[in-house]
Parts: C-alpha cells; sequence; structure tokens
C-alpha cells in the first residue's frame, strides 16, 4: 500500500517567518535573522532560531511554495529574466557602455553555470633521494632530536 504524505501544517510563527524571508521589497526579504525576529522569536535566538528552521524540509517547502507565487504575482520567470538581460547587454553596447555589456553576459553566464569556480590542487612531485642524500637526511634527523632531547651522538658515519 503506497502511503502518501500531506505537508506538515506548520505553527503560525513559523509560517509567518517564511512570509517574511520571502516578502520581496520588505527589510526581511532574504534574511533569516529579521524574518526570525519579524515572525516573534526572540532578538537574542533569532539567528540560530532562523537556522534551524531553513534545515527543516516542510520549512524549504513553504519557501519554495511562497517564492513561486510571488514570482508569478511578479510575472518573474527565468525566461524574462535572462531575455532583459540581453535587452539591457544591447542597450549598453549601442551606448559603449561595455562594461555593463559584460556584466549583463556574465549574469547570463552565471545562471547557465558557464564560469564555475574550479582549483586543482596538485601535490608537489617528489623524487628519490639518492644514498648521499638519504644519509645526510638520516644524520640531521639525529642532530636535531639529539639537540632537542640532550643526546650525545656517535660519530660520522655510525649512524644507523
Amino acid at each position: 500500500m503506497t502511503e502518501t504524505t500531506e505537508p506538515k501544517v506548520l505553527n503560525p510563527k513559523v509560517d509567518a517567518f517564511c512570509v517574511f524571508y520571502t516578502t520581496i521589497g520588505e527589510p526581511t526579504f532574504a534574511h533569516a535573522a529579521k524574518s526570525a525576529i519579524a515572525a516573534g522569536y526572540s532578538e537574542a535566538s533569532a539567528r540560530n532560531t532562523a537556522t534551524d528552521l531553513l534545515k527543516k524540509p516542510d520549512v524549504q517547502q513553504r519557501i519554495r511554495e511562497l517564492h513561486t507565487a510571488n514570482m508569478q504575482r511578479n510575472m518573474i520567470t527565468v525566461d524574462k529574466v535572462l531575455a532583459d538581460l540581453e535587452h539591457d547587454k544591447l542597450i549598453a553596447r549601442e551606448k559603449g557602455d561595455i562594461a555593463s555589456a559584460i556584466r549583463a553576459d556574465e549574469l547570463q553566464g552565471k545562471y547557465l553555470a558557464l564560469f564555475t569556480e574550479r582549483q586543482v590542487i596538485e601535490e608537489p612531485a617528489r623524487r628519490e633521494l639518492d644514498a648521499a642524500e638519504e644519509a645526510e637526511a638520516v644524520e640531521l634527523a639525529h642532530l636535531r632530536l639529539a639537540s632537542k632531547y640532550g643526546l650525545t651522538m656517535p660519530p660520522a658515519g655510525k649512524v644507523g
């Protein structure tokens, strides 16, 4: 038997947090601690409370619902935003504002994840020591240990 789970009903305070967090144009928009305070949580615990709330799947779902409703109400779509960027880029180029045109290109590229920064961490190449270098390294190690712990060293060449 397949069981469907209904979305959990949020208590009014948590729902208020979600509404404040997603209200475009308000100082609480996308600011978790301010949203928590506006929803009635104490200022002292607002940051921690907001962090905890944003981790909850039911809160994330409610925020997605409100975000989608905001986009529909304001007629904002990905296509519209990209079209506006393209339009603004063309105007910027016509006016000779290359910096703004490049910025529009950058924002379009970010949306398409074309400019993901990657770091390659390489381990430095290691080479094998020859016999003389190895003997010198061993002698240096013994000298360091001897000086650190106040030990006496055997004559050179007798280490081993």
